[in-house]
């Protein structure tokens, strides 16, 4: 789990989800278990209130959290986020090989197809096939930037792939929780030039939730949108 504290005194943890990096595995675990984690956490530090933010993949794992912890999370942002995958025009546009493991659909037998093709350290991996936006092709040319995004890969293989099959596993299966229930504020934050994940995506997740505000940036893609994480959760948290 990372941590970064800002000098206005806000503080932005970064909790991996089971099997990433350090975080414990739990085999056979299922989106609802998130919140439970979530709030073991915030009970640690001992913070009665918190926003969450989930990017990408783990979107739905911010949704999750403010339709299941409704007095704990006061705000959410779900940013390029992955949508409820039993809303069948969420299929079109996934990358071939992501969509092909998550039709595997068995948690064990997602291991051995990621064992097969990557390795069973995730050594062959190399993330989406692009093409890439061109706020992307900018940012994979800074040479920070593109060591960055290889330790963070690299990271999430620390335990082998056995945490990615899973989260690609629990992400295919249809929404069990009902978004709903959300009644904080909620943010749906996407680059209208994300090559990873349709924007079709985000605005399905808007329409899901009550009052949420969808907010569309036409030159991002999906990696610089990130750049703009950090003024959102200070928006959300204030």
């Amino acid at each position: 789990m990372g941590q970064r504290a800002r000098p206005d005194g806000a503080a932005g943890l970064l909790p991996d989800r089971p099997g990433y990096g350090r975080s414990t595995p739990l085999p056979g675990r299922d989106l609802e278990d998130w919140p439970a984690d979530v709030a073991a956490l915030a009970g640690y530090l001992g913070l009665a209130r918190f926003a969450v933010v989930g990017y990408s993949t783990g979107g739905p794992y911010a949704l999750v959290s403010a339709a299941l912890l409704p007095g704990r999370v006061a705000a959410a942002g779900v940013v390029a986020g992955v949508t409820d995958m039993g809303w069948a025009p969420a299929w079109e546009g996934v990358e071939k090989r992501e969509a092909e493991l998550m039709r595997v659909g068995d948690e064990g037998a997602a291991v051995s197809w990621c064992e097969t093709r990557y390795g069973a350290d995730g050594a062959r991996f190399s993330g989406g096939s692009g093409p890439w936006a061109d706020a992307d092709l900018v940012l994979m040319d800074n040479i920070e930037v593109a060591a960055s995004l290889a330790e963070t890969v690299g990271e999430s293989f620390r335990q082998g792939v056995s945490g990615y099959a899973q989260d690609v596993t629990v992400q295919a299966r249809p929404w069990t929780f009902d978004p709903g229930a959300v009644r904080v504020p909620v943010v749906v934050l996407h680059g209208e030039a994300d090559t990873v994940i349709p924007t079709v995506h985000s605005r399905h997740t808007a329409d899901l939730v009550p009052g949420a505000k969808l907010d569309l940036r036409p030159a991002d893609g999906h990696l610089s949108i990130v750049a703009r994480i950090p003024r959102l959760a200070l928006d959300l948290v204030g």
